[in-house]
């Protein structure tokens, strides 16, 4: 897969996990389905994060 190509699937993946953690949230979710999809959100946007600081990201 093509390093652009990992990079938008990595934003996508960080977006959907936040959305998701979002969702759950408002809709007052069980808090271990809650604490997994934060730490899914943690991990996808910690890799985003770390594709942008290396002038990866968009």
């Amino acid at each position: 897969m093509p390093l652009e190509r990992s990079i938008d699937v990595a934003e996508l993946q960080a977006d959907m996990a936040f959305e998701a953690y979002l969702a759950a949230f408002f809709e007052d979710a069980h808090p271990e389905p809650l604490d997994s999809l934060e730490t899914e959100a943690l991990i996808a946007r910690s890799r985003d994060d770390d594709l942008r600081s290396q002038g990866l990201g968009h």
